[in-house]
Order: structure tokens, then sequence, then C-alpha cells
């Protein structure tokens, strides 16, 4: 990854750096792993499942989980930077860094 990419990601991270973990299904944003009856919620396939701040599962499509601005800011900049990281150099991570803003 090159360095500026590197800082990207780190100063996403550094902003929710000391909030609470928890364990994070990691994926939560892909719809396709959301499954809705009447009366439950489930999350399925936890593949991408690690420790992490619990608002990264909530950086939903049209802040469905309806996080304050400045939560729903720092989520979705951490999100898409880990997203970046986890296998860069393909096609959707140089995509989702280019969500991520400048240093």
């Amino acid at each position: 990854m090159p360095p500026e990419a590197v800082a990207r990601c780190r100063a996403a991270w550094a902003r929710v750096a000391g909030r609470r973990t928890c364990v994070v299904h990691g994926d939560a944003n892909n719809l396709g792993k959301v499954r809705v009856t009447a009366d439950r919620v489930a999350l399925i396939d936890w593949d991408k499942s690690h420790v992490d701040v619990p608002d990264l599962d909530l950086v939903l499509p049209d802040n469905a989980a309806d996080l304050d601005d400045p939560s729903y800011d720092i989520a979705s900049q951490a999100s898409a930077a880990w997203e970046a990281a986890l296998c860069w150099k393909d096609d959707y991570a140089v995509k989702r860094l280019a969500e991520v803003r400048p240093v």
C-alpha cells in the first residue's frame, strides 16, 4: 500500500481509538448478509467478524442505523479504510480508499 494511503487509513482509524469495542460482524453493510422477518433481524456469514468498534457494523446505506452525523462520518471513514487495507490492490479496495479523506 502506498505511504499516502497508509497515512489516510491510519488517520481514519485514529478517530475511533479509545472507543468501546465488542465483536462485530465485519460485513453488515453487505445487505445480502442481513435476514429480516416480521419479528427478527439476523446477520449471517460471520467470516469477517473481529473485535472492533460497534459503530463499524452500523455504517449502513442511507444511514439506516440512524447514527448522528459525526458518529456516521467517523465510522464510515474507518470502515472504508479497513476494507481498503484488508485486500489492497483489488478494484474494490481501491474504490473504498477513494472514500477515505486525505490527511
